[in-house]
């Protein structure tokens, strides 16, 4: 099964935590189309975070 990936040409980092490597992307300042985009895929992990993109992997659920 293939797993889509997103791929986002804009500095996310301001919202990055590093700790718990996720995305704040409920954050009041977050861009609004992104936070569109990353909830039409669903949960996702990090792939690659710089200042001029990031990379989200959809992580797909699979049924025994």
């Amino acid at each position: 099964m293939k797993s889509r990936v997103l791929i986002i040409k804009m500095n996310l980092l301001p919202w990055y935590n590093e700790l718990d490597d996720f995305l704040e992307i409920h954050h009041s300042d977050f861009p609004g189309l992104v936070r569109d985009q990353i909830a039409a895929i669903g949960e996702y992990s990090i792939d690659f975070i710089s200042r001029f993109e990031t990379r989200l992997r959809q992580i797909n659920e699979t049924t025994s």
